[in-house]
């Protein structure tokens, strides 16, 4: 999605994503042990992880439900899952952002090519803002994994990052066959709010939705 295509709305999304990761004020004076310390405990411990680097997104601790979707995702790199939660228990704040963001710190990383879809392309730009900001603006992220976005834009629909990782974002109908990062083909794909309330009331075009999802 161009720039100019952005609309008025999204921005102010984007600004206003920027700016709550920002006055969380991660800077902090510590010795080389203290980092390495947090760097290898994040890595197992994914509630730990949520806590230390996104206390802006996990107000709470996470839920037992939270930890083993995570624990289920590291261990199950070729699965298909679907993951019902109840209405406000952050599943798109999980599964969209935060759960990629924890594969990503992995070793040997376990994420190289993101696919965010949803109902719109639009919709699915705004997921792949939210994960374009913490990973350019979260300071204690960058402070333990070097710096992050390397090329492109959100606004244009897809970034890479300095290690190597792509990110995109696909609306409903859209294609990602021929989807590729290198020699790399997406790895992580996550589906979220794929209906709309025009598409649940139509059989046929939940058929078609439900179509796109598996043959793709």
């Amino acid at each position: 999605m161009e720039q100019s295509k952005v609309n008025a709305k999204l921005l102010a999304h984007w600004q206003e994503r920027v700016n709550y990761i920002m006055s969380e004020g991660f800077r902090r004076t510590e010795t080389k042990e203290t980092q390495q310390e947090r760097i290898v405990r994040a890595q197992k411990d994914y509630g730990f992880f949520v806590q230390t680097y996104f206390p802006h997104i996990s107000t709470s601790k996470c839920g037992k439900f939270h930890l083993d979707a995570a624990k289920y995702l590291k261990n199950n790199p070729n699965t298909r899952a679907v993951f019902e939660w109840a209405r406000g228990h952050a599943k798109s704040s999980h599964l969209s952002l935060l759960v990629p963001l924890w594969l990503k710190i992995q070793t040997p990383r376990e994420i190289d090519f993101m696919v965010l879809a949803s109902k719109s392309e639009e919709a699915a730009v705004r997921l792949l803002a939210d994960m374009q900001a913490e990973l350019q603006y979260n300071d204690l992220y960058k402070r333990d994994y070097g710096e992050q976005v390397k090329a492109g834009s959100w606004t244009e629909g897809e970034f890479c990052t300095a290690d190597g990782c792509a990110f995109v974002a696909l609306g409903r109908g859209q294609s990602p066959r021929g989807l590729k990062n290198r020699a790399q083909r997406p790895n992580y794909i996550v589906i979220d709010d794929i209906d709309d309330d025009e598409l649940s009331r139509n059989p046929r075009r939940v058929n078609d939705a439900v179509e796109w999802c598996l043959s793709n």
